[in-house]
Order: structure tokens, then sequence, then C-alpha cells
């Protein structure tokens, strides 16, 4: 009897959901389509909307299926694992300030998964919030590069940041394609919002997000053509990079990128002194820099908030890093997180990535409905845009790409189980969010 009422009340909050889901999707559109001109106002309206979500939560805890937790709890341990480095360090105030304003995005994001969970809707589009953020993206790089003539494409953002988030959402749009294949109309908004999220990453002149559209692109070609032969398969994805590429490369400011990326790598290439500094020379020392301060501190590392102090003492302290006294992170994520939360934090960010992965790429088999894998392919394809750039930058501890992080992988994983419901092969053990 238990049993039976509990399923009745969880029956009746769907119900209850499925009708203001329209409301819901309307919500998230706005915040992705709003990320990259009012940042402070979407960010405003994604804090509440996870606040909202939360109180819900804590009011009619909603059961989830076991697996969730494979989704939240290492998230909490990542952002446990910054509060208790700031708390070692004695709670400083750039340490609480970076939590709460950076850190905090993350966690927060965790019942929107429940929301979108219970409200989900087979019959409607749950990628629409995503095409409204890289048509958007799209149309802010067009507009810097043609009309402003700024030479990388930058929106609201630095244009490194901004075309990361458009990698992010291309991404996402990309494994859209099961739910727009059904109609004409449909099949033109896929592949407008591609378009559209291409020209972004191209225009910012960002190329660490080049190099993981290119592993994007062929991650998804190899899924969408798993029917043909690893040869051909291949061969597509080539032939369609050498075409972006090759368009891409005729306009003024990519061919500016790339002269400078072969200036910078000649010296490394044929084994020439290195006379000065540039952007690939600051990244290496960066690293070097962070080794370092990570074995220093090992624990705990030296606090968040302390990066740039830190950058600062060893440039004083070292000569040969004088030059790196005006930056504010280490340039990879591993290091900045070794260096600023020691092996703990680096565990758990590890950890995070690991679960995240293992609960995306389960549901890419052939065993389950293409709306299901469609939801997983998104999520992978998300994980791997993030592990990428982490390689040159921090994603994992910036507060724009943590509220990306958090909201689109909540909001997907939340869309997968509601289709794994849906199509009946839902996992039957079932606990608290």
């Amino acid at each position: 009897m238990v049993q039976l009422s509990t399923d009745t009340v969880q029956t009746e909050l769907r119900a209850r959901l499925s009708r203001i889901e329209p409301y819901l999707n309307a919500v998230a559109i706005f915040i992705m389509a709003t990320f990259y001109l009012f940042w402070d106002v979407s960010r405003a309206v994604y804090v509440l909307f996870a606040l909202a979500a939360l109180g819900f939560v804590l009011v009619y805890r909603p059961r989830m299926p076991t697996e969730h937790r494979l989704y939240s709890w290492p998230i909490i341990a990542y952002f446990a694992a910054a509060c208790l480095s700031v708390i070692v360090h004695g709670m400083p105030d750039s340490g609480i300030n970076r939590i709460g304003s950076v850190y905090l995005l993350l966690p927060i994001a965790i019942p929107l998964a429940s929301l979108f969970y219970l409200s989900f809707d087979p019959e409607r589009n749950p990628w629409f919030k995503f095409v409204a953020g890289s048509v958007m993206m799209g149309c802010l790089a067009l507009f810097d590069i043609v009309v402003l003539s700024e030479p990388r494409a930058g929106g609201e953002f630095n244009p490194t940041g901004f075309g990361f988030l458009a990698l992010v959402t291309t991404s996402l749009v990309i494994a859209s394609f099961y739910s727009f294949r059904k109609t004409r109309i449909g099949m033109t908004i896929f592949i407008v919002a591609n378009l559209m999220g291409v020209c972004a990453i191209v225009l910012s002149g960002t190329r660490t997000c080049w190099v993981a559209g290119i592993i994007v692109l062929f991650i998804a070609m190899f899924y969408y053509l798993d029917r043909y032969s690893i040869s051909r398969r291949i061969l597509v994805t080539l032939a369609l990079i050498v075409g972006i590429v090759a368009v891409s490369s005729t306009v003024p400011p990519v061919q500016k990128r790339i002269d400078k990326l072969i200036r910078m790598t000649t010296p490394y290439v044929t084994g020439e002194e290195q006379t000065r500094y540039n952007s690939l020379r600051y990244r290496i020392e960066l690293w070097k820099l962070g080794w370092k301060m990570g074995m220093d501190n090992k624990a705990f590392g030296y606090g968040p908030g302390y990066t740039k102090k830190e950058i600062q003492d060893y440039a004083l302290q070292y000569p040969r890093f004088a030059e790196l006294e005006k930056l504010n992170h280490l340039h990879n994520q591993y290091l900045q997180t070794f260096a600023m939360t020691g092996l703990v934090g680096l565990g758990s960010l590890l950890v995070m990535i690991g679960c995240h992965f293992w609960i995306f790429t389960k549901y890419l088999r052939k065993r389950y409905s293409p709306e299901v894998r469609s939801l997983a392919l998104g999520g992978f394809l998300m994980l791997v845009s993030y592990l990428v750039y982490s390689i040159a930058a921090i994603p994992f501890s910036g507060k724009n790409h943590l509220l990306m992080y958090g909201f689109a992988s909540a909001t997907i994983w939340g869309c997968l189980l509601g289709a794994l419901r849906n199509s009946g092969t839902e996992a039957q053990v079932e606990s608290r969010p």
C-alpha cells in the first residue's frame, strides 16, 4: 500500500509538471539565448530557476533512478573539495567569494535534472534551447566581424571563452539530429543551427576549440555513419573537415590566426631557440609552474582564489617566470586544480568526469531508443569538448563555463532519464535525489 501510494504521488507529480513543461523550456531557451548577450541577467535567471527546482525537490522529494547518484554525488564531491581547501587555508575572503560566485553554480544545477526528468514529454523537442544558443552565437560572431570589424568574434565575452561556449553549444546541437529529422523544417533548423555554431567557433579564432571541434566532429560522424565501414567513415569525415577548413581559411581573421599559429610552433618543430614569449610559450611555462606549485602543497593546494597571487609570487621569486606575472590562471584545468585544491581536488574532478562519462557512454549502445541515444551523445560530446579544452584552459573553474556545464548536463541528463522512463527501460530501483 505504501508503494502504491508513493507511485501515485510520483504519477501526479509527472502529470502536474507535464502541464508546465512548455514554461520550463521557455525559461531554458531564455537562459541559452541571453547567455551571450546579457550574462548577469542570464546567470540571475539560472540561479532563480535552480533554486525553484531545489525548493520543488525539498517539498515533494520525487524519486529518481538510482543511477542519478552517479551524476549528482560527484558534483557535490567536487564542490566539497574546493570548500575543504578554503577551510584549510583559514577561509580567506577571496576563497569564500570564489566558492559562492563560481563553484556553487555547478551543484545548484542538480535539482534541474529532477525537474526535467519528471516533466519530460516525448512529444516535444528538448533541443530548442541549444538551437537558440547556437543561432545567437553565430549572429553575434557575424556582427563582430562584419559590422564591427573586430579581429576576433567575442560577443560579451573574450574571444577564447566565446569560442569555447560556441563549441559546447554546437556539440549539443549536433546530437539533435534524431529529433529534427522528422520534418523538412526540422532539418532546416538543424542545419542552420549547426552552421551558425561552426561560424561562431571559426570566427572566434580560438585554436584549441578548432582542434576540439575536429575531434567532436569525428566522434559524431562515426556515430551517425555506424552502418558504414571504418574506412568510409574516415573518408567522409575527412572530406567534411577539409571542406570546412578550405572555406574558413579564406576569411582574413582566420588566416591571421593560422599564420600566427605557424610562427609560434615552428621553433618547437625545427629545434630553434625560443627567443620571445607567445601564447604557446606562456602555456608551457605556466604548466611547469603549475606542476611545481602543486608539488609544493600536494594535499589541499594553495586554495581557490589565490592563483594570480601565487603566479605573481613565483614570478618575483624566479626570474624566468617574470613574463607570467600578468596572467591569472595556469591554462590547464588539471594543473590548476592540482595547484589550487591539491590531490583531493584533482581526485574529485577526475571522479566527476569519469562518472559522467560512464552515465552518458552507457546509453550510446544500440539497445536503447534513438531518443535516448541522441541525448547520451549530446552529453558525451559536451564532455569531450570540456576535456579537450581543459588541456589549454580551465573550463571547470570558470564562472560562465561552470554555469554552462551545470545547466546543460543537468537538462540533458534529466531528459535522458525521462526518455528511458518513456521507452520502458528505466531502472526499477529508485532512490531519493
